[in-house]
């Protein structure tokens, strides 16, 4: 084999990268299963803007990346590294260079130096393997905060698109109410003109239709500041209403009376805690071998010749290799303060780890509950409304034989369309509080979990 031959073999050796192969196949973040429960094409649509166009989202993912160069990082130093330090220098000697009895006279000459030189760290002690799993441990976070992003945004946009269904709802229920009061304004003030109603009756009709319009001008600014939160979230520059399907058209799941205690395992800040705990258990290790010695193969391989056209010649090669130990005996204390360090991070993510899961399942129950009482208070909407609609029959019937007078048919029918704003806002409540369950026990679908009360 020429001497070229072999070069050529050893650098390729030496630089070819031979990283194991690394699972970039992302997590199943989002159950769209689940969200075709509420049978909404228009909120699924949104979903692909959101995640196409969201600003969090895409940061999210660039740390993802870079926790993933991380590791690369991580595993470079698992492997041999090559360099050139080449050197061309003009030497100036003087007479007295001596080597014992012999004097070497004033001399000028060039030193030209062209080495590829490299080293190999042996990972006796496993110090740079533990940092390449400590560094695919904190990857594993990552993806989980990818997720949890994911996760609340959707709940969050979800949600918001809700409360715009509702917020029209109320709109038009709204709007009806304060055309029905002004003519109930407006009927009232014959009466006191006609001396049949008092001055505190006109002034009463006048207050509740003030009111109203008050209410109607709030429900307008919240729903123009909700569809800005919802541009925002799906990356749009635009002042446009987010399109939303009708409130009659909604459905969605059935709360569970009880939820298994094993969804908490799914959300991903528990799982997030749990693989901080094993990175730091990692990093505790790899601070324990700082104080090992290391032992360092070295190497170099190249020409070393004193004028440019004798550069290559044979007599010029040189090569040369051993082994280096290396052992920082005494640092001051600042092993032993990193490995403390480290050690009291270890029992602080325990720590952590034990408090999310207590509050995991304390947001779960949260969760639940609070979706039990909403399911219970839209009965309640629901019976209430069915109470105040008998009542505006007997009134009509009332009115049409002449028993009351077409202002207390109204007035009825106010109460009517204000018991329905309490139904309406009933349901989109309950719809929400099924998303906040949905975000609470980690973007499962809770409803196929094993039953057992939490």
């Amino acid at each position: 084999m020429t001497f070229k031959k072999f070069l050529t073999i050893l650098i390729l050796t030496l630089t070819i990268p031979c990283y194991a192969k690394e699972n970039t196949d992302k997590f199943n973040y989002i159950n769209m299963d689940w969200w075709k429960n509420y049978n909404d094409e228009i909120l699924i649509e949104h979903f692909q803007t959101l995640y196409e166009n969201n600003h969090d989202l895409k940061i999210a993912a660039l740390k993802a990346k870079q926790a993933e160069e991380n590791i690369r990082l991580a595993g470079a130093n698992q492997l041999p590294q090559v360099g050139f330090d080449g050197t061309f220098s003009r030497v100036f000697r003087g007479p007295r260079t001596q080597f014992g009895n012999t004097v070497i006279p004033k001399y000028i000459q060039n030193e030209i130096f062209l080495p590829l030189n490299a080293s190999y760290e042996i990972d006796i002690w496993g110090q740079n393997y533990l940092n390449r799993k400590s560094a695919k441990k904190q990857k594993e976070i990552i993806d989980q905060q990818e997720r949890a992003a994911y996760i609340y945004l959707t709940s969050t946009f979800a949600a918001n698109y809700y409360n715009l269904i509702k917020m029209d709802e109320l709109k038009i229920n709204l709007e009806k109410i304060i055309e029905l009061q002004k003519e109930i304004v407006s009927m009232t003030e014959r009466k006191y003109n006609a001396g049949l109603a008092s001055i505190n009756e006109v002034l009463n009709e006048k207050q509740a239709l003030v009111n109203f319009e008050k209410d109607l001008n709030t429900l307008n600014e919240n729903k123009k500041l909700l569809n800005n939160q919802m541009t925002v979230l799906l990356g749009l520059n635009t002042d446009k209403e987010v399109e939303h399907s009708n409130f009659d058209s909604i459905s969605y799941p059935e709360t569970p009376d009880s939820i298994s205690t094993v969804v908490v395992q799914y959300r991903p800040d528990l799982l997030s805690a749990e693989s901080y705990v094993k990175k730091v258990g990692l990093d505790v290790r790899v601070a324990r071998r700082e104080f090992l010695p290391k032992f360092i193969l070295f190497g170099n391989i190249g020409f070393n010749a004193y004028n440019w056209n004798r550069i290559f010649a044979g007599e010029t090669f040189l090569a040369n290799a051993g082994i280096m130990p290396t052992w920082n005996i005494f640092s001051g204390g600042a092993k032993l303060a990193r490995y403390r360090i480290n050690k009291y991070e270890y029992k602080k993510a325990v720590e952590e780890y034990e408090k999310t899961v207590l509050t995991s399942i304390q947001e779960v129950n949260d969760a639940l509950v609070e979706s039990k009482t909403t399911k219970a208070n839209l009965v309640k909407a629901d019976e209430e409304f069915s109470l105040e609609k008998e009542k505006h029959e007997l009134s009509e019937k009332q009115f049409s034989i002449g028993d009351s007078s077409r202002l207390d048919e109204m007035k009825s029918e106010v109460n009517l369309y204000l018991a329905k704003q309490r139904n309406i806002a009933a349901k989109i409540d309950n719809v929400i509080s099924t998303i906040s369950l949905y975000n609470a026990v980690g973007g499962i679908d809770y409803t196929k979990a094993e039953t057992l009360t939490l």
